[in-house]
């Protein structure tokens, strides 16, 4: 039975987060997940100093530790703080704000990408952070519930008394704390107008390693709706608040799942889910964010698990650092599976099944 009034139940507020979170009840909460402005200047928020920034949002966090239930968790997803030249990871600013509210530390997930912002006098930032703290010891944690592949699927012991015995759990390994889920820009099915959002199998793997069915999802940054999409996809409740009428009126459209009077969607996989349902095609229809003369079907894309980018990610960082040395060495760089930008052609030695999971 959950503690939050019905009024707030499965909605997204028009509104200043803060104002909403002071109206729900203590304890009502079983998993806080957002993404906060992160003060760079972009389009979407006001740049303020830092210390005022984090000041504020210190006021919001204060407000969302009073919500969570004793086995709650939150994962705040923060970047970086950028002023002339100079670079501050917010995590490191966050880190002891969630501390002296009481709440433990689990987790400092990194959520790597292969892509970014280009820098030319700095290493160029290629992750994002998420803190994940608890309210006690005895917070949910459903490892079952999002298991991935291990490494070597039928690895035996090949001695002692364990001898032809599997060395690890069948059903799948952690996932571990650095992922690799795919960013939503260009060519995502679910980007809309906002510049910056969540991939839906990101929060999913938070929702279902630390809730239960029924339980209350809260993200005070609602954005463009994709934790309440997930939430409700998950058999959970939610509840948040979106301070922008035209990213509300998105969200409210994503978990409509219909086309507006124009017949236009929120993103290509709500047309596309839409058209599966009722049987229509996808050419007839356009979404938000879309540049292609046709919207196409979902048999027609190419999507990839967040195993395969984590392998390609790998790949490539350990190409790149081959080629580092080889070049320190005078020695001839290693062959690459993409060469000027071209995927490169198999080999008549390289089974086709390996060199297809390759690129």
């Amino acid at each position: 039975m959950t503690l939050l009034p019905e009024d707030f139940q499965n909605a997204i507020v028009l509104g200043d987060c803060l104002d909403l979170l002071r109206e729900l009840p203590e304890g009502s909460v079983d998993l806080i997940v957002s993404s906060p402005p992160y003060n760079l200047g972009k389009e979407y928020e006001s740049k303020r100093a830092l210390a005022s920034y984090v000041e504020d949002q210190a006021k919001v966090l204060a407000e969302c530790s009073r919500l969570l239930s004793e086995t709650g968790s939150i994962f705040w997803q923060v970047g970086t703080y950028a002023d002339r030249g100079m670079l501050i990871p917010l995590d490191i600013r966050f880190f002891p704000v969630l501390e002296d509210l009481g709440l433990i530390p689990r987790n400092r997930i990194i959520w790597a990408r292969q892509h970014g912002l280009h820098a030319k006098k700095k290493f160029s930032a290629r992750h994002e952070t998420i803190l994940w703290f608890t309210k006690s010891d005895s917070y949910i944690f459903d490892l079952d519930a999002i298991r991935v592949p291990q490494k070597y699927q039928n690895k035996k012991a090949w001695r002692g008394e364990n001898k032809g015995e599997l060395t690890c759990n069948p059903a799948g390994k952690n996932p571990g704390d650095i992922w690799l889920f795919r960013n939503v820009k260009h060519n995502h099915e679910e980007q809309t107008v906002h510049p910056c959002q969540f991939p839906e199998d990101m929060i999913t793997r938070i929702v279902l390693a630390t809730t239960r069915e029924g339980g209350v999802v809260l993200d005070p940054y609602m954005g463009t709706g994709t934790t309440a999409v997930v939430a409700r996809d998950q058999g959970r409740v939610f509840v948040g608040a979106e301070l922008d009428p035209g990213y509300h009126e998105v969200a409210l459209r994503r978990l409509a799942g219909e086309p507006n009077t124009e017949g236009v969607f929120p993103n290509l996989k709500t047309l596309r889910d839409w058209c599966e349902r009722v049987g229509a095609d996808p050419a007839n229809y356009r979404f938000d964010a879309q540049t292609a003369a046709r919207a196409t079907a979902r048999s027609q894309s190419r999507i990839f698990p967040e195993s395969h980018h984590l392998e390609e990610m790998e790949r490539r960082l350990a190409y790149e650092e081959d080629c580092f040395a080889a070049d320190l060495r005078g020695e001839e760089r290693p062959d690459d599976h993409f060469t000027g930008g071209q995927v490169r052609e198999r080999t008549s030695e390289e089974p086709a099944q390996l060199f297809e999971e390759a690129i």
